[in-house]
């Protein structure tokens, strides 16, 4: 198989039209998930691929196959190290190329050349590196089975091989380049060498009468970047004057290989931090006994469920502790999740876990649950009640209506629709027939879909729709147990938790009155 992107299994694919489903993020959550990843690798720009979900199947259980291997520490930082590397080198290469563009002359001289030179040099050798240590892995994955073949065949190739080749001959010639340099009053003037007495043994045989014993060691590493760079390049200027051979042949390799990077090399180095990034960002949740799974694609009359599903941001936010897991299924022909309950109950953190879980499944990445079969969507749509903005002249109810009228524009029955709590705002004489008209253009789009409601009359037992409900503590009726289960509402849990607040459970009025 010809090998283009990491990422999909098809060039086809990865060149593919694709709509980016950030607007869902902050509803979701899904921005405080996804930033720790792009703040820990912001040199590589990962946000377009976390942006657009996948559209099939293919392509999921392709990305699945990647990092399961690269749950393998080993793996890991095998392709971890050369993709620091190559992409460091593009990164340096991008600079080079600037600064042979660049207006200011001084830019364009024999010091840039030689980064040029020096960046091919470690690209060859991050190449024969990388080669040696993939060698004996036998990969499982379609992805890294092919990248490793597209790597032998590279370095194998008649392009590489005269690149290291034409690198070393340059570097041969270059490391016979001698000459002086005299400093005077401000003024640098360069020789070729000729013969000149070198004084550092002399000054050193000099010094070591004063010696007393072992010392410590002072010296500091130069860095590679120089520290007057005009001063060095004209200093080179003058150098190659008296070696013209070796310099125009830096000249000529430099023409040469202006674009020396492999492309798909480069687009690895990078896609491959989609993934590195994601199991370090769920490593911790492990460690704390989180359980995370590869889902199934869900397609057609297919069961959608997780178990022991859980909030991917709270869990974060939390470091792990103290996480309620809970459970959805939903068989054919049900599509349509009615959540009642008390407040602060975890229903808008149940909410947000099924639109997180489906939409981390759709990217081809392990998703939090013991194990998952979810649906591939097209769009994620959502409505979240907020407070109302004083600064629009519509109000909270206006401004719902609006938003639901553009979710059921946009939706189709491959959209998630999650609806939390809206309608508060209004009567409940408004709000019930709301409410109805709501639920039934949701069931008649038949996508997935949870509505969070405190309008238990809602619930009208149709085949598309199933009931589920936040419980409260049954021996401690105040306290939520933040557990959801499938159960039709029944008002009662509510009227337990507004109770218990006030004091009037039955117990507390036995404890009251003494009795």
């Amino acid at each position: 198989m010809a090998f283009y992107s990491i990422l999909y299994p098809t060039r086809e694919k990865a060149e593919a039209p694709a709509e980016s489903q950030a607007e869902c993020f902050k509803d979701l959550n899904l921005g405080q998930v996804f930033d720790y990843i792009f703040k820990a690798r912001v040199e590589y720009s990962l946000e377009t691929y976390y942006f657009v979900p996948l559209q099939d199947a293919e392509s999921v259980y392709y990305r699945q196959a990647v990092l399961r291997e690269l749950e393998n520490p080993q793996h890991a930082a095998v392709v971890a190290g050369f993709s620091s590397l190559v992409y460091m080198q593009g990164s340096i290469l991008q600079s080079v190329h600037d600064s042979f563009d660049s207006a200011e002359t001084w830019r364009n001289n024999y010091l840039t050349r030689g980064q040029l030179l020096d960046s091919a040099e470690r690209y060859c050798a991050a190449i024969d590196h990388f080669a040696n240590s993939i060698m004996p892995i036998e990969f499982e994955s379609e992805g890294l089975r092919a990248f490793k073949g597209y790597v032998d065949d590279y370095r194998r190739g008649a392009e590489f091989k005269e690149l290291l080749a034409h690198a070393k001959r340059i570097r041969d010639k270059l490391s016979e380049v001698q000459y002086v340099m005299h400093i005077k009053e401000g003024k640098i003037r360069v020789k070729k060498y000729d013969g000149e007495r070198e004084f550092s043994e002399s000054i050193t045989g000099l010094f070591d009468k004063f010696r007393q014993g072992e010392t410590n060691d002072y010296a500091s590493v130069m860095p590679d970047v120089p520290d007057a760079p005009q001063v060095e390049a004209q200093v080179l200027d003058m150098v190659a004057s008296y070696y013209k051979e070796a310099f125009n042949e830096l000249d000529t390799f430099c023409r040469k290989y202006y674009n020396f990077i492999d492309e798909t090399l480069l687009r690895f180095s990078r896609e491959i931090q989609f993934y590195l990034g994601w199991n370090e960002l769920i490593a911790p949740l492990r460690e704390q006994g989180l359980p995370f799974c590869y889902p199934k694609v869900a397609q057609g009359k297919d069961k959608i469920f997780v178990s022991e599903g859980y909030d991917l941001a709270l869990a974060y936010k939390r470091h792990g502790e103290g996480i309620v897991t809970n459970d959805f299924e939903l068989n054919y022909p049900e599509r349509l999740i009615m959540l009642t309950g008390p407040n602060q109950g975890g229903k808008t953190t149940f909410t947000r876990a099924f639109g997180q879980t489906h939409y981390v499944a759709a990217l081809g990445l392990s998703v939090p649950g013991r194990d998952a079969a979810l649906f591939l969507f097209d769009r994620i749509l959502s409505h979240f009640g907020s407070e109302e903005d004083l600064n629009t002249q519509s109000g909270q109810l206006q401004s719902d209506l609006y938003r639901l009228k553009a979710i059921y524009a946009r939706a189709t029955d491959r959209s998630l629709i999650l609806i939390n709590e809206i309608f508060s705002s209004t009567t409940l004489a408004d709000a019930l027939p709301l409410g109805r008209h709501m639920m039934e253009a949701i069931r008649k789009i038949g996508g997935p879909s949870v509505v969070v409601t405190f309008l238990d009359e809602l619930y009208d037992e149709s085949p598309q729709v199933v009931s589920m409900m936040s419980l409260v503590n049954p021996e401690e009726p105040g306290a939520r147990s933040f557990k959801i289960v499938r159960k039709p509402p029944d008002g009662m849990a509510f009227a337990l938790y507004i109770a218990a607040r006030h004091g009037l459970t039955y117990d507390q009025l036995q404890v009251r009155f003494g009795k």
